[in-house]
């Protein structure tokens, strides 16, 4: 069973969320205040506890001698409530090399670790074999900067050949994946935060996104992986959505969010090599912009709205062929059933989409984007007009830009603004935002504004999520 440890800087929080072992890390304290403080520290924790001092060079806080370090872990090492681990440094060790005897003990063991703040080094199994042949050691602990997603696997395939209880994450916006799939791979321990203290390292869940979200303690061997897609992905709704389908249906998965860079060799590259790590179990992927077209191009099959849009939205993986849906088509068809003549604005993925679902329905349909070839190409290709701003009778707007979108890049961006700024809305119409977060989008302030009949994101969200679940999940 992979234990979680909560890790905080000196403090004794009042919710643990299930942790298994308390980190309390001592790299901003000055050797009185942990004379002074640790030992209420450790007699007040309800958990057995790890005591870190970490040092700069690896992303932590302490810039002193290395006999004030040791002189720190004495201190724990001779309170009336030892630590059950104490944290050293490989990197100490080659300076010190008696240091594990200087501070051996018989009730607390040692974990050895190594940090990366900058990113995966070249000598990484190199120093995995070396710090496995330190003698003294119960847990080797192996952390990194992951430049991409495909650092987690490097992780993974540590954990699959260690000799002894090992620790391997990875560190920052792509790191995620290394650290809830930890159970999947036999890992000793998975380090999180607690809520309301601040992190000690980048890219770390709390404990309590862990139990709730991820439903961290049933992963095993066998899991299921799925994830979202796209280049800004971390605050997703469909993680939440997703695992609590999958937890209602019964079935053993868990579902990440899967931050690629945008471009197509960014795309590729990361998504053939986790569809190939059989031990992975990759199964399936929603996909988000920037990725939508670019996905299709990888598909091995297609249904047909992918192949008409050009584009697709869910991917689902089977003997690492990589199959294509597009349920953003039948959501917006749902959403919008009475439409007949349509503005679309944007000219991406989920624009492909919405002109697809709209010539379904018998609209007639015109797309606005920011340059004037992307929508004539549009035209073209998908069998509709370019719009402009006196274009007439228009009687619904399809918002398929991120303009808006919370944690965007332009989240005071109004859409219709950019792309028909002398467009006028009146009551009569129907204005669709498929930007979830915030609800009321500046293009959706404006609409109801005028009056007009509005349906937001999650709308959207919510139809084609429960899509994909019909496709992950067949009855």
């Amino acid at each position: 069973m992979t234990l979680v440890i909560a890790s905080v800087h000196a403090c004794m929080p009042e919710q643990l969320d299930g942790a298994d072992l308390l980190e309390i890390r001592i790299d901003g304290m000055t050797l009185d205040e942990v004379t002074n403080q640790l030992p209420e520290l450790l007699k007040l924790s309800p958990l057995p506890t790890v005591v870190t001092c970490r040092s700069v060079a690896e992303g932590g806080m302490f810039e002193g001698e290395e006999d004030e370090r040791v002189a720190m872990y004495r201190v724990a090492l001779h309170c009336e409530t030892p630590p059950r681990y104490i944290d050293i440094e490989h990197e100490t060790l080659s300076h010190h090399p008696l240091l594990l005897d200087a501070l051996a003990s018989e009730h607390t063991d040692v974990i050895l670790s190594w940090h990366d703040i900058n990113g995966r080094p070249k000598d990484l199994l190199k120093r995995a074999s070396e710090m496995q042949s330190v003698a003294g050691v119960s847990i080797v602990k192996m952390v990194w900067r992951a430049r991409s997603l495909r650092d987690n696997l490097e992780a993974f395939s540590l954990l699959q050949t260690r000799q002894q209880p090992m620790i391997a994450m990875c560190m920052g916006e792509y790191g995620l994946m290394s650290r809830v799939l930890a159970p999947k791979f036999g890992a000793f321990a998975v380090y999180a935060s607690v809520d309301g203290q601040e992190v000690t390292a980048p890219g770390q869940p709390t404990t309590r996104e862990l139990w709730s979200l991820y439903h961290f303690k049933e992963i095993d061997s066998a899991t299921k992986v799925y994830g979202v897609i796209g280049n800004n992905v971390a605050h997703s709704a469909s993680p939440a959505f997703h695992n609590y389908a999958f937890k209602v249906a019964g079935k053993n998965a868990v579902y990440l969010p899967l931050p690629i860079p945008s471009g197509w060799e960014h795309l590729k590259a990361t998504v053939l090599e986790l569809s190939h790590m059989t031990e992975l179990d990759f199964a399936g992927a929603s996909v988000t912009i920037p990725h939508k077209e670019n996905m299709y191009k990888l598909l091995n099959d297609a249904d047909a709205n992918c192949a008409v849009s050009g584009a697709t939205n869910t991917v689902s993986v089977c003997d690492r062929k990589l199959i294509g849906k597009n349920t953003d088509i039948q959501a917006l068809e749902q959403l919008a059933p009475n439409a007949k003549r349509v503005a679309i604005l944007g000219g991406g993925g989920v624009a492909r989409a919405a002109i697809v679902a709209m010539k379904n329905i018998g609209a007639e349909v015109f797309v606005a984007t920011r340059k004037q070839d992307q929508a004539k190409k549009l035209a073209q290709g998908l069998g509709c007009s370019q719009a402009t701003n006196d274009v007439a009778a228009i009687d619904t707007i399809i918002n398929c830009t991120p303009a808006g979108m919370e944690g965007g890049d332009d989240e005071q961006g109004n859409p219709l603004v950019a792309l028909l700024p002398e467009f006028q809305l009146c009551s009569s119409m129907t204005v669709i935002d498929t930007v979830y977060k915030p609800k009321e989008t500046p293009l959706i302030k404006q609409a109801l504004d005028a009056g007009c009949t509005t349906i937001n994101g999650d709308a959207m969200f919510r139809i084609q999520a429960v899509a994909q679940q019909q496709i992950w999940l067949p009855t």
